[in-house]
């Protein structure tokens, strides 16, 4: 399946970057959207992360590529927030007038540095703030390098487990792209998304009381403890998504899912900081602020995933706070239940 896609991709006048991760993992890089697209195991070239179906064609690979407005090739991107004030248009009808900003997706993304196991990409571009109407220039460097599996310093569970992993870092700096406009604050957001069905699990020092930012939730499929908040996320009729402020998280979330007896678990360690700016809010008035974490299910048909989403705190256009550096790990395991399993209770508790 990787060769495939990296042939489709390549065809399609869309390079990628194929790093070879210690251990024999691999992981692929598509300059178009910046994003890490896929993560594989040594034993195995099936991704860990989503990959949009239209990819595994040639044809459809070109002409998904090639069409008008966003195109989603799936796999882990960097936006930037808040999303209210970037995306939507009009407060009043946020679905009918949401946009992907082309300078945020799939910007303009080029390879700054590159080796066997790492890579740098840049992109610069103007952003508009809706609500204030202010454009802010937004510089964002990312580096992909590896990430060591972290159970694997006691001891890893089983034997049996596959282990791909990568760090991600990710500078963000902003100035007003024009002279006599009000300072403005923007802030990274990542997204990894992920197959349905499977179930969400973040890890939490207190009870997480999480917010619906839109769409419905179903009884039972949101299940609240001190330690640990789950959401069963299976394909449905209409995407919803919740948000959880800074205070309560532990600063790792994972999704855990199976298939035909083969369980998989991705982990994204990300910073948290209580008090800080998290500038993106809710849809509906007041459109409250401080969500640092986010949970999107997905449901658009062959398009249907489930995202796994943080934000680090906003910088904002004046020169003494205008840069952010972030960092984050993701962890990706494959195996039987109960090895998986293990693997989650030991990185995420219960």
């Amino acid at each position: 399946m990787l060769d495939q896609v990296i042939g489709n991709l390549s065809a399609a006048d869309q390079p990628t970057v194929l790093l070879h991760l210690p251990g024999g993992a691999r992981l692929l890089v598509l300059p178009f959207g910046g994003r890490v697209l896929s993560l594989c195991p040594p034993d195995s070239d099936q991704s860990f992360l989503w990959l949009n179906p239209a990819l595994t064609n040639p044809q459809t690979a070109a002409s998904y590529l090639q069409q008008d407005g966003w195109r989603n090739p799936g796999g882990d991107r960097t936006w930037v927030a808040p999303e209210i004030d970037l995306f939507v248009a009009d407060l009043g009808r946020p679905f009918e007038t949401y946009q992907v900003p082309a300078a945020v997706d799939p910007a303009a993304w080029v390879v700054q540095a590159q080796g066997q196991d790492r890579i740098t990409l840049r992109t610069t571009g103007d952003l508009r703030l809706m609500r204030s109407r202010t454009t802010v220039r937004a510089t964002i460097e990312k580096t992909v390098l590896p990430a060591a599996d972290p159970l694997a310093e006691g001891g890893n569970l089983d034997s049996g487990l596959s282990y791909a992993g990568y760090t991600q870092r990710t500078v963000l700096e902003v100035e007003l792209a024009r002279a006599g406009q009000t300072v403005a604050s923007v802030g990274l957001w990542s997204l990894l998304q992920l197959p349905q069905p499977g179930e969400m699990r973040v890890a939490t020092w207190i009870e997480a009381g999480p917010r619906v930012v839109f769409g419905p939730l179903e009884p039972g499929e949101l299940t609240n403890s001190v330690r640990l908040l789950r959401w069963r996320m299976e394909p449905g009729s209409a995407t919803t998504k919740i948000a959880v402020k800074a205070g309560p998280l532990a600063g790792r979330a994972g999704y855990l899912w199976g298939r035909d007896g083969i369980w998989q678990l991705v982990v994204r360690q990300f910073g948290v900081w209580p008090g800080a700016a998290y500038i993106d809010g809710l849809w509906e008035p007041p459109h409250e602020t401080g969500f640092a974490f986010q949970a999107c299910a997905v449901r658009a048909g062959a398009e249907s995933f489930s995202e796994l989403e943080y934000h680090a705190p906003a910088v904002q256009t004046v020169a003494s706070a205008n840069r952010y550096q972030d960092e984050s790990r993701v962890w990706a395991y494959r195996g039987s239940r109960e090895a998986v399993e293990a693997a989650a209770h030991r990185l995420l508790g219960e």
